[in-house]
């Protein structure tokens, strides 16, 4: 990881004002077309929600801001590696938080993480020796069983937390036949603004399209 030089980055006005707020993060909610998603994950056997969860976490490894990290007082750029998502076996009533390390192939990512599924039987294991929490990229969930035009994320209001949160409701069908879900992305104004957030649906979208 690398230390931000608060006196000579270029948001550091922002920065100053927003890290003092109890609850910088903000949160927004956007469709996103995932027909292509669904088409690949179907023809691969693959989950479609890892397939959308591997979409969002390559489009946020491309922007330096959404790995930025507040640790032990310092202002970094964390050296991100693994997922953190929200997931739930078939037939079971309780999710399990699974941690493991991003593969940039999305069917290895997707085989890892229903080998992490199935293998896991506690609702949260230890991260691997030498790894930091704050090397998460995102966290990531969803709420398959209704849609959601606005969703808030748990906080720990003690901490400054800088790690965004993304989650995905129930998918759509409409009448082109096109495959829609609402995206709510939660993250730290005193780093991400609407401008970078834009950025990155863009870049989400570019991948979805090379699918």
């Amino acid at each position: 990881m690398k230390e931000i030089d608060l006196n000579t980055w270029e948001r550091k006005d922002i920065f100053n004002l927003y890290y003092q707020y109890n609850i910088p993060q903000i949160s927004l909610c956007t469709p996103i077309e995932v027909t292509k998603v669904y088409k690949f994950a179907k023809s691969k056997g693959l989950s479609f929600y890892f397939c959308l969860c591997h979409v969002f976490y390559t489009a946020l490894l491309k922007f330096e801001e959404y790995m930025i990290r507040s640790i032990n007082g310092k202002i970094v750029v964390e050296d991100c590696i693994f997922a953190n998502m929200c997931v739930m076996k078939q037939g079971e009533e309780l999710f399990k938080i699974i941690n493991f390390e991003y593969c940039p192939d999305i069917e290895k990512f997707c085989n890892e993480a229903k080998k992490k599924l199935q293998s896991q039987t506690t609702f949260i294991e230890p991260l691997p020796a030498g790894t930091r929490k704050s090397q998460a990229i995102a966290y990531m969930s969803c709420t398959p069983w209704f849609e959601f035009t606005h969703i808030t994320h748990p906080l720990d209001v003690q901490r400054n937390s800088f790690i965004p949160q993304i989650s995905f409701d129930k998918m759509k069908t409409n009448e082109k036949g096109e495959r829609w879900i609402n995206a709510s992305i939660q993250v730290n104004h005193a780093a991400i603004d609407g401008n970078l957030i834009g950025k990155l649906l863009n870049e989400v979208k570019s991948i979805i399209s090379s699918l």
